[in-house]
């Protein structure tokens, strides 16, 4: 039997070009743009392959708009499970031709036959909303693994100066710690530290 593909359409507190808030939590914030333009420009300089890249979470397109500048894809699709920031994405795709915009929760979606160069995941977690339903106890990194080429990547934003932590079947490989322009969290709280850190499947 087919899966069915899990999608969201939510009221936000509030949302706009600035501000992603839903149940009085910060989904995304523009504040985030210092720590994604360096992360990107950092895999850029060692020349990480983004030709088919995955992206999970579209927010407001600041890591979207920096890996079709930085990274330059042949083929980039965003996988987006809220409808009106996949309208977003829609929008975002007719000024970009490599885009692929897809709608629904990733763990609800076919990958079969797929590889990817290079995943970037940055999905919410919107736990308690209507609809909102996934099998916690399926390891994420299972399924990237699945579908990463041999010599492929895959990176998650790292918030706070804290450990990186292992996932079974990859290399965790911190490129940098740094500091940079304050990030409002989802509870509202400031971090300036951050990592750049990227994961390679061990074979």
């Amino acid at each position: 039997m087919e899966k069915k593909t899990i999608t969201l359409d939510l009221e936000f507190d509030l949302k706009n070009e600035n501000y992603i808030i839903w149940n009085d939590q910060i989904v995304m914030s523009r504040s985030e743009s210092d720590y994604f333009e360096k992360l990107f420009k950092k895999l850029r300089e060692i020349k990480v392959s983004a030709v088919d890249t995955l992206e999970i979470g579209f927010g407001l397109g600041i890591s979207a708009s920096l890996i079709q500048s930085e990274l330059s894809p042949n083929v980039h699709e965003i996988i987006e499970i809220e409808r009106s920031i996949y309208q977003d994405l829609l929008n975002f795709s007719q000024e970009h031709p490599s885009v692929k915009p897809v709608f629904g929760d990733w763990r609800s979606l076919s990958f079969s036959g797929k590889k990817y160069d290079f995943i970037f995941h940055d999905s919410y977690d919107y736990s308690g909303a209507k609809g909102w339903e996934f099998d916690r106890s399926k390891d994420d990194y299972e399924t990237f693994k699945s579908i990463l080429k041999t010599d492929g990547y895959i990176c998650h934003p790292h918030f706070g100066d804290g450990p990186v932590r292992d996932v079974n079947g990859f290399e965790t490989i911190i490129l940098e710690r740094l500091v940079v322009s304050p990030i409002l969290m989802w509870d509202k709280t400031i971090c300036q530290d951050v990592a750049i850190v990227i994961r390679k499947p061990i074979w």
